[in-house]
Order: structure tokens, then sequence, then C-alpha cells
């Protein structure tokens, strides 16, 4: 693999200066900015190689080309900065998920079939890898801003009825299970001890309208929530 800093320069005498990363030295690759992909007929320009670099340091000789140039007359480099992604296989678009996720969008809606083989391909590809949020907690103002957002939120009928039917036919294919207590339900001696249990627990008074419940009823509805206490009830 070659990665060397190039000089594009046109018959006009305006030039650009890039960056590239190639198995074939003589590809005919002149560059990819916006001067270059204005020029039609590409044999008015010539493809100089100013330095060979490796791919760590590409992007930075790259920058230290562009600060010499970038303002002279001709100069067609309109950034001081290395635009672009990275060379070789620091370059994010040639990491097989992302191939992946471009294969799909370029689909579109034209071939179901091979979309949903792009999609099973891409999700055993993500398999085995911990989510990119793993670990990071949402921010007080985050679930908040959550919390606003659904507020007033309501399902149309048609959204509850699709709803409903993808989730029968997820349980019909077994995408789905049931929970594992699903149609369970207590027995008659768990239901005595249950109900034994309720009316021994400790009781609390509330201090403003001195009815007495047991201590999350009062904390939720009485002492400082108490309507006697906020509408003089």
């Amino acid at each position: 693999m070659y990665h060397f800093i190039y000089k594009t320069t046109s018959n006009s005498g305006k030039y650009y200066i890039g960056r590239h990363s190639t198995n074939n030295i003589n590809d005919g690759y002149f560059g990819s900015g916006k001067w270059l992909r204005s020029i039609k007929d590409k044999s008015t320009l010539t493809r100089e190689i100013l330095e060979y670099c490796g791919e760590s340091n590409i992007k930075i000789i790259e920058e230290s080309y562009l600060r010499e140039n970038v303002g002279k007359e001709n100069c067609m480099n309109f950034n001081l900065s290395s635009c672009g992604f990275s060379s070789g296989e620091l370059n994010c678009a040639k990491s097989p998920e992302e191939r992946i996720k471009r294969s799909l969008r370029s689909l579109g809606d034209k071939n179901p079939a091979k979309r949903e083989a792009v999609r099973r391909k891409m999700s055993e590809a993500q398999k085995g890898k911990p989510s990119s949020r793993k670990g990071q907690k949402m921010s007080e103002e985050g679930r908040k801003n959550i919390s606003k957002a659904r507020i007033g939120l309501k399902i149309s009928e048609e959204g509850k009825r699709k709803l409903s039917e993808s989730r029968i036919k997820d349980y019909a294919t077994g995408k789905r299970t049931p929970h594992k207590k699903s149609g369970w339900s207590h027995s008659i001696e768990s239901k005595k001890m249950q109900s034994e249990i309720a009316k021994n627990r400790e009781k609390y008074i509330c201090i403003h309208c001195n009815k007495v419940a047991i201590k999350a009823l009062i904390t939720r509805w009485h002492n400082d929530n108490c309507k006697v206490l906020k509408h003089g009830i």
C-alpha cells in the first residue's frame, strides 16, 4: 500500500494538494476536491507526488503542505485542515460495519429480499460486541427532556393495531416468548398469607388530616402532600 501527498495541476496553472492511499501507484486518481470534481476533462490535469508517507502520519504531513499553500493565488484548496476520512485501514468508511450500512442505504426499497439479507449480515457483524453506550448514564437533563417529549404522546388506533399484529406474529414465530408467569396466579394459601402480611403492616398517621395508612400511601398522598395542607380541604 502506497501513502503519499500529491499535487494535481491543470493547464491553467491552478492546483490542488491532497493525500492518497492506493495499491496501484498509477491508478489515475487526481483528487476529490470540489474544484477537481467540476473539471469534466481530466486529460487537462497532471498529478505530481510530493512526498511518500506512513499511514499514521499522512494527515499531519498533508496539513503542513496546506499551511504552505492555502491562500496562494493558484491554490484551489479552501481549508487548512486535512479534510475527509483517514487513509487505509484508518478510514472508518472501509470498516465492514460501515460498508454494510452503505449497502443497505443504497438498496432503498427496491429489493426487499436483498435488503433483509444485508440487515441479517449487519446483525451478525454486531453480535458479541458491547453497545456503544455501555457503562454510560443518561444525565438528569436528558431524562427530563425525554419525559417532556413524551407528555401527551398517544398512539393512534392504527398504531395500536399494527403493534398488536406485530406482537402476535412475534409470539407465533418464536421471536418473542411469553413471560414465565404469563397466565399464572397465586394459590389460595399464598393469597391468604399475603393478606395477613398486609393486615399486619405498620400504620402511620398523616400529620394534617389524621388519615391512617401504610407508609407508602402516607408518603405519597399525605404529610407534605396532603390535600388539607395544599387546598385547605
